[in-house]
């Protein structure tokens, strides 16, 4: 039987609270909820209320319940392909977790600095409307996705057409630690419509010089 709307939004919001937060305060809790639907989440099983202390935690069934997708990249120039890109991954699920490659991780796949640092980069993925939640890579191979698969645990990761290099990274590692976790590619869009980050880093240079 599927899970009530009201009930199913609590849940959703709830997980992307305690994303690399933990455990939630009754404000916190109460503000996704009231006290009725808390009550109500609690006597289901989907929320834990700790013991010693007035805290709050998604359960393991309450996370059964929500299908979250994972997408990432560098958005060092956000443009309207990463938005499109975005926007089509979070079709796939209840909840779109962004990772946002750290400023380390930039220099080792570009071999350059990016042009914004990673929390202005994290910060404005963030505000992007398909977007639930933007973390932070960790600076290992992959874009730091190992740490993040197993933080995350989504259900599917998306993958731009262009990321094959990480598709293979995470295949390795979904494959390594035998994760159900389903691997998906995106939609190609064309340049002349979408640009790219060189695309775009190219253009403002021959727009300014």
């Amino acid at each position: 039987m599927s899970v009530p709307q009201d009930l199913k939004s609590i849940i959703k919001a709830a997980y992307v609270m305690q994303m690399r937060h933990g455990p939630l305060t009754e404000n916190e809790i109460l503000s996704i909820a009231t006290e009725t639907e808390l009550k109500d989440a609690i006597q289901k099983g989907y929320i834990i209320k700790h013991r010693n202390e007035p805290r709050y935690s998604l359960s393991g069934a309450g996370r059964s319940e929500i299908k979250v997708v994972l997408a990432g990249g560098v958005y060092d120039v956000l443009h309207l392909g990463h938005l499109a890109a975005l926007s089509e991954a979070r079709t796939l699920g209840d909840v779109l977790i962004a990772v946002v490659a750290s400023d380390l991780t930039v220099e080792m796949l570009k071999g350059r600095k990016p042009i914004f640092p990673q929390e202005d980069r994290r910060k404005l993925v963030e505000g992007l409307k398909p977007v639930d939640k933007a973390i932070l890579g960790y600076e290992d191979v992959g874009m730091g996705y190992e740490e993040v698969l197993m933080e995350v645990m989504p259900d599917v990761v998306a993958f731009g057409y262009d990321q094959e290099n990480l598709e293979r990274s995470v295949r390795e590692i979904i494959t390594r630690h035998k994760l159900r976790i389903q691997m998906t590619k995106l939609s190609k869009y064309e340049n002349e419509k979408y640009l790219n980050s060189t695309s775009v880093r190219q253009k403002l240079s021959e727009t300014l010089s």
